[in-house]
């Protein structure tokens, strides 16, 4: 069997076309890991604001209840 020129012609564009769609593909999955790890990042932000104001509150929660229980008490005893 001979192998004739335009037969490895025609197998090389096969090849090329395989490696440039290759190529592509690449390139779009590294697009969208890039996009996934940004997204990833910014739901990490969030969550760290998050758990900051959920700190806050709580802080902010103790602050205020030992007051407003010492008014309620206040008002308990001036009304008696």
């Amino acid at each position: 069997m001979t192998i004739k020129l335009e037969d490895l012609q025609a197998e090389k564009g096969l090849l090329q076309k395989d490696f440039d769609e290759m190529r592509r593909n690449i390139s779009r999955v590294e697009t969208d890991l890039a996009q996934m790890k940004a997204n990833l990042n910014a739901i990490n932000g969030a969550m760290q604001q998050t758990n900051k104001l959920i700190k806050m509150a709580a802080e902010a929660e103790l602050k205020v209840t030992p007051s407003v229980k010492a008014k309620k008490k206040w008002k308990n005893l001036s009304l008696s």
